[in-house]
């Protein structure tokens, strides 16, 4: 999955709120949290692109937490870099596997024209709550079958456990006294 950072950022009202009480950065942390936990749930691989913004030339690559971000650069914005991995990613013949979301309507078709499918950043919005709210999910049945977890002498009748703790004691039980 490619997604268009800023696209997505002022997009999803969580990270708009982000941006515009925090800044930039908090917003992009968030958003970058949010796909290393899809990436982890989905095992999807996951990059996120943004524009340079002050950064210096040629494109930058680093990995936050399973993710990996590219920053464009003063000759190649993020639409550029997108671009690139899409058509990376058609003339070797993976374009199937790659979605790119973004709500940017050109760029949508300029990477739908590869062969790359799309979605868009409120639809990746949804996508990312759907995962969330499985694993949730999946995290609380297991968190309730260990609370209902028992021992196995909760699960025995009065008196097997009678009968046991005479065995424990070394007590005969009244049915060796029957011979």
């Amino acid at each position: 999955m490619i997604v268009d950072g800023y696209n997505v950022i002022h997009a999803w009202p969580v990270l708009k709120r982000a941006l515009q009480e925090s800044g930039l950065e908090d917003a992009r942390r968030q958003l970058l949290r949010s796909m290393a936990e899809y990436a982890a749930q989905t095992g999807d691989a996951v990059t996120v692109v943004f524009d340079s913004h002050g950064r210096s030339s040629g494109v930058q690559t680093e990995v936050v937490d399973g993710v990996t971000v590219q920053y464009g650069s003063s000759t190649a914005t993020a639409d550029h870099v997108i671009e690139r991995l899409a058509y990376d990613a058609a003339r070797s013949g993976g374009a199937d596997g790659v979605i790119v979301a973004t709500s940017d309507r050109l760029q949508r078709e300029m990477v739908s024209a590869m062969g790359v499918a799309t979605m868009s950043a409120l639809a990746l919005q949804d996508e990312v709550a759907r995962v969330r709210a499985a694993q949730e999910q999946t995290s609380g049945g297991l968190r309730h079958a260990a609370t209902q977890a028992r021992r196995l002498e909760d699960g025995l009748s009065d008196e097997t456990r009678r009968r046991l703790e005479q065995m424990r004691r070394g007590q005969s039980s009244d049915a060796d006294h029957t011979g």
